[in-house]
């Protein structure tokens, strides 16, 4: 019997810490030529201003795909502008094994995997976070971040400034302009979706 997993039972199972160390397993695996994971390929859902991206990927120990939906004109109107369905298959004999939503594992995972690289890239002694951005992937990364360091300051920069404050109130942060934001930061995650660059090399 297929298994069948929602978002909200996804929220329930998923945590942090295991999906960080997982996602570094996963990665050596990738480096290691251990998966099979062909380049993400984009197909335009022209007659709708979409997006449609299976993900494929095989190894030794799990098979399945992520079918994702990009679609920015959903942006305000309660549907997400990133979807997706993740199917999971028994490597040995190809069998079903679980569909499952696939939206909050997708936010999660992307975040996870900046926790890895965090870990051996930023000093040890690391204390200032950066954020530049305040949707999903901004807030998903506060949370993934602060579990491989101990920040004793989030700054958050916004193009909106309320939505800054806004999210600074939720995530205990510090909302201000990108280049206070920055300076003088250990950690800078870059997590928005401006066309016009924010963070400048000066």
């Amino acid at each position: 019997m297929t298994l069948s997993l929602t978002e909200s039972q996804v929220a329930e199972l998923l945590e942090w810490d295991a999906l960080i160390e997982e996602m570094e397993k996963a990665m050596i695996a990738f480096s290691a030529g251990e998966v099979t994971q062909p380049a993400r390929v984009l197909h335009e859902v022209k007659p709708h201003g979409g997006y449609f991206g299976p993900m494929p990927a095989v190894s030794k120990d799990a098979m399945g795909i992520k079918l994702v939906n990009f679609y920015p004109g959903n942006a305000g109107t309660g549907i997400p502008t990133h979807l997706a369905l993740i199917v999971l298959c028994k490597p040995e004999t190809g069998e079903p094994m679980a569909i499952i939503e696939g939206e909050l594992i997708t936010e999660m995972r992307t975040a996870a995997v900046s926790a890895v690289a965090t870990r051996p890239l930023a000093g040890p002694d690391a204390k200032v976070l950066a954020i530049l951005g305040t949707g999903t992937q901004a807030g998903s990364h506060v949370q993934a971040l602060r579990h491989v360091r101990d920040f004793t300051e989030v700054r958050v920069w916004g193009r909106t400034p309320d939505k800054a404050k806004t999210f600074a109130k939720e995530h205990g942060c510090n909302a201000m302009d990108a280049e206070d934001a920055v300076r003088g930061a250990d950690v800078v995650v870059t997590a928005t979706s401006s066309q016009t660059p924010v963070l400048q090399g000066a």
